[in-house]
């Protein structure tokens, strides 16, 4: 099966559906042709491929380049195998499994696959960088974000590389700042932080960040995860997620303790609320907060008592050159 006729099989509500999303126009006034030769014509250009394969998740980049390798028409795989390779148009669902029409192999094979693994290597690498970013501070100066990379990667972050990466995690950067949207909503209107290099925890390596990436940030948390084993054997794991949000973006310990009672403490005994309640407040103490730029509590109350040593040794230093100066009087 060619690529036209692949596309012959779907009907026409599809064809325009899927042309206003490749050209963002309307579609209203194309016959089936128009729209099977435009799709097709757009499909085809090795850019959109090259972008297609790069940004196409591991697992399925695989799959797909090894059927192509093979020249294997159909994969008897399930559809939620390829989700990206469907929306994307390198593959086609039928009865017998998905296809890969037999003119788009042959193009994807002229493309350079080794540039193409390169960039997918970097991209992952820019990927876990932001997310990372995100994840552990909840929203960042822009000017710290590139102090990161430069710490990391010892390169500099130009502003087309960072609105690359943002630009799959669909976020806009807020003046000077990088955000997530959950945050965004709450600084409308407001007038945004000014740039403190002190406020932010860095991690000593980008491994370190890493652990922030994904789904799954903070999973790197003891105490936290402490909190959450107990709140999924109470609950669920979609609870679990609510409660790690809420400790992770706390800024009122009260206000939090509040709305776990109010989600699922309430209900428990009176053994268990104290098991949750030494493990709520172990998982406040040692997580990394956003309202204190990644920073542990532990590690503000030490930031201050020796901003309180280095005051009071200044004041006992004024005391002495006072005492001094009235000897000599």
């Amino acid at each position: 099966m060619d690529y036209r006729e692949a596309l012959l099989n779907l009907n026409e509500v599809d064809l325009r559906y899927i042309y206003e999303q490749l050209f963002h126009e309307s579609a209203v006034e194309l016959h089936s042709i128009e729209l099977i030769e435009s799709i097709r014509q757009e499909v085809f250009d090795h850019r959109y491929l090259e972008r297609t394969l790069q940004a196409m998740p591991a697992g399925e980049y695989e799959l797909l380049m090894q059927a192509i390798e093979a020249e294997h028409e159909f994969m008897p795989v399930p559809g939620e195998r390829v989700l990206f390779a469907l929306q994307s148009l390198l593959m086609f669902e039928t009865k017998k499994g998905m296809i890969i029409p037999f003119d788009l192999a042959r193009e994807i094979k002229e493309l350079n696959i080794r540039e193409i693994e390169a960039a997918r290597t970097q991209l992952e690498q820019d990927l876990n960088f932001i997310t990372g970013v995100l994840f552990l501070y909840g929203y960042a100066h822009r000017e710290h974000i590139e102090k990161l990379y430069r710490l990391y990667f010892n390169e500099e972050l130009s502003s087309e590389k960072l609105e690359n990466m943002l630009m799959p995690l669909g976020i806009e950067p807020v003046g000077d700042m990088i955000m997530l949207p959950v945050i965004r909503e709450g600084f409308t209107g407001q007038r945004l932080p000014a740039y403190d290099e002190k406020h932010y925890y860095v991690p000593a390596t980008f491994d370190e960040l890493k652990q922030y990436a994904g789904a799954e940030h903070h999973r790197n948390e003891q105490a936290l995860n402490a909190l959450l084993a107990f709140v999924e054997e109470q609950e669920s794991e979609e609870l679990a997620d609510t409660v790690r949000f809420l400790i992770i973006a706390s800024n009122d310990a009260n206000l939090t303790m509040k709305e776990l009672i109010n989600l699922f403490a309430k209900n428990l005994s009176e053994p268990d609320f104290e098991i949750f309640e030494h493990l709520f407040i172990a998982a406040l103490e040692e997580t990394r907060l956003w309202i204190y730029g990644g920073k542990k509590l532990d590690e503000i109350r030490g930031e201050i008592e020796e901003q309180e040593q280095v005051e009071e040794e200044e004041r006992e230093k004024k005391v002495i050159n006072l005492d001094v100066f009235r000897k000599e009087m």
